[in-house]
């Protein structure tokens, strides 16, 4: 996500990046739902092709809230929308601006980066995650026991760049300390940083609890430390698109948030069915003939869970306006990083320039009865 930053900074380099995952991934996973979408939507007059890139370089179970589960029960197609999704870690935000993709798995605080505070014509139209859910943890068995214990520190990230900086600027600043008072290093995906805990090459790492429960399966433990809890004010990830298609093509907007949403309340319902749609439709993630598949399954329940748990999704109702956002969460972000100096704009930042939540009860309005388990 952070290697968004990366991304701007590679230039039309990090645009061939894209282009040959996107060519690789959507020829390996079968990501198109073309098929599902001559089915599902056999009643639309005409399709859109659409394309979503996810920013991770390692596609787990813990992804699928974010437009994969959507694709694979043909919510899209329900919508005449031909969605296509890959999977990059890096240059994210250029692969949107440069119309390689149509939407972008995104953070709040990349858009602000982006542009120093100014609009940079692109906006936020689904917030996955109501409350920011990185978080530092270390082993269970270190002696760290908070952020405040970090001075000194190496920190292990999936990537350099603002958003892993803000938040453990932000984490630190509760302390008394500033970024200067640690080393931040990347880690990449999957193991590795896990790795580098056990071995000692970091002393604590930033990730998300469906990574840090895929660890605790291996037998490495891990606990979250203290002083984190701040992150409840912050929005987390969602999906960016441009301004352009968000003024010219509602219809798409809408008809993507509501599959997403929709999808949504199928995970809360059937998370044993959404897992088995997952191995279905990237079946490198299934395992293999001969393995234990019930083992597998409780794994990958387990992953889900708890990133089901740190969406909010677990605690909400059926009937929440799921994608939704506000200026004042906005607000939240904007504020800080000026504070901080973290963005210095040379002008009002304005947070209704950064995303669109008009079409949100639209996305929401759509019969949770017909709701029900695909086998």
């Amino acid at each position: 996500m952070s290697g968004l930053t990366k991304g701007l900074r590679a230039g039309v380099a990090a645009v061939g990046v894209i282009a040959a995952a996107v060519a690789l991934a959507g020829c390996a996973n079968g990501a198109s739902a073309s098929d599902d979408a001559a089915a599902a939507g056999a009643d639309c007059a005409e399709t859109t092709p659409a394309h979503l890139v996810i920013g991770t370089a390692d596609l787990d179970v813990s992804y699928i809230p974010y437009g994969i589960l959507a694709n694979e029960l043909g919510y899209f197609a329900e919508e005449c929308i031909d969605m296509t999704i890959d999977a990059a870690a890096d240059g994210l935000l250029q692969s949107l601006t440069s119309g390689q993709a149509d939407f972008v798995m995104s953070s709040p605080s990349e858009s602000l980066f982006a542009g120093n505070g100014a609009p940079m014509g692109a906006e936020m139209i689904y917030n996955l995650i109501p409350d920011l859910n990185i978080s530092l943890a270390v082993l269970d068995d270190s002696a760290l026991t908070s952020v405040g214990d970090l001075k000194g520190a190496v920190i292990g990230t999936w990537g350099l760049g603002p958003y892993a900086d803000a938040y453990v600027s932000r984490s630190l600043e509760l302390y008394g300390l500033t970024l200067d008072d640690v080393t931040i290093i990347e880690t990449g995906y999957g193991t590795t940083p896990m790795q580098a805990l056990d071995t000692g090459e970091v002393d604590a790492v930033l990730y998300w609890p469906g990574l840090y429960t895929s660890w605790e399966l291996a037998g490495y433990p891990t606990r979250v430390l203290e002083g984190t809890e701040w992150s409840s004010t912050m929005d987390g990830i969602g999906i960016l698109t441009t301004d352009t298609i968000v003024a010219d093509d509602p219809e798409l907007v809408e008809g993507v948030s509501r599959a997403i949403a929709k999808s949504t309340v199928y995970l809360r319902r059937f998370p044993e069915s959404a897992v088995r749609a997952f191995w279905a439709g990237y079946p490198e993630r299934a395992p293999l003939p001969g393995e234990d598949e019930t083992a597998a399954l409780e794994a990958d329940l387990a992953i889900l869970d708890s990133t089901l748990v740190s969406m909010g999704v677990d605690d909400r109702p059926d009937d929440t306006l799921w994608g939704d956002q506000t200026a004042e969460r906005w607000q939240n972000q904007i504020d800080y990083f000026v504070d901080t100096g973290m963005i210095a704009p040379t002008g009002e930042v304005v947070p209704d320039t950064f995303f669109s939540a008009d079409h949100i009860p639209a996305a929401n309005d759509f019969d949770h009865d017909a709701i029900v388990e695909q086998k």
